[in-house]
């Protein structure tokens, strides 16, 4: 078994996917087993490049499971799919649009290890926006002391911490830390690259609610990480050493928008869990 799974659902977006895959080559944890999801028109794997990345991930140290999943029931349906062909203590899920630093994914599985939260997560920068500094939303809160658990409402004070993980703001806060330096800090929530203990993540249900959506959705990983945190926590890493390829999203509909989110389904799914999250103000009950 390997250390980490990579779970990567792929849709139509073939060299932002080359994009993705040229990070996973090299990072500097090898021994990893990549599951990769292709709910694209043409099938992805027989590219002549895609091969090529496969070939390098694999004579790393690493291996590459394929599935071919056409027409799509939408991402959390696609999520749900990875999920259940895991089996590392730890997975990552990784969107087709993220570059990853070689030292990602192994500071990530360190800071996982090291809390023992629920995930762990590494934004990516839009670089586009390296310019745009924007001060008002660059407020971050890091974590003093072990990751403990958080209740943190839709509409709350904490809730704003997603402006964070707009456009490059944490990029330009990365640029306050010392190179070489990593801090883990406080969430809403993270998109796009993000480390779950497997196991944590199966208790609260995983991705098992995508039939309650419809089709075209969004929030599917906020909720199942508000859930994580009300039991286990969970942070995100800076800097994050991640950077999206800025292409169009491939899960609204044809309008251009979605139909509904999956954080609609919240209350319920919290308050059936209760009994789990009973030690919530406990700073140490996430870890015991």
């Amino acid at each position: 078994m390997a250390q980490v799974d990579i779970l990567l659902p792929t849709c139509s977006r073939l060299a932002s996917l080359i994009y993705t895959l040229a990070g996973v080559a090299s990072q500097s944890l090898a021994d990893i087993h990549m599951i990769i999801a292709d709910q694209s028109d043409t099938p992805v794997r027989k590219d002549p490049v895609v091969q090529a990345l496969a070939r390098i991930i694999e004579a790393r140290g690493g291996s590459v499971e394929w599935h071919y999943r056409y027409p799509s029931q939408g991402i959390a349906e696609q999520r749900q799919f990875l999920l259940e062909a895991s089996s590392a203590k730890h997975i990552l899920y990784l969107d087709d649009d993220v570059f990853m630093e070689p030292w990602v994914i192994q500071e990530l599985n360190k800071v996982l290890y090291e809390e023992g939260c629920g995930f762990v997560g590494a934004f990516p920068a839009g670089l586009s926006y390296r310019a745009d500094y924007r001060p008002g939303q660059q407020l971050i809160e890091f974590w003093e002391g072990q990751v403990h658990q958080e209740v943190v409402e839709p509409g709350s004070r904490d809730w704003e911490r997603w402006q964070l993980h707009r456009a490059a703001n944490l990029y330009h806060v990365s640029q306050n830390i010392p190179p070489g330096v990593h801090r883990i800090y406080k969430v809403a929530w993270v998109a796009s690259c993000i480390l779950y203990d497997r196991e944590k993540l199966v208790e609260v249900g995983g991705f098992s609610f995508w039939q309650r959506l419809p089709r075209f959705h969004s929030g599917e990983e906020v909720l199942v990480q508000n859930l994580l945190m009300r039991r286990w926590g969970g942070c995100a890493i800076a800097p994050s050493g991640t950077y999206y390829s800025e292409l169009a999203s491939t899960v609204l509909n044809p309008d251009g928008t979605v139909d509904g989110h999956a954080l609609d389904l919240l209350p319920e799914m919290a308050a059936g869990n209760t009994s789990k999250f009973s030690n919530v103000n406990n700073p140490k009950g996430g870890n015991e």
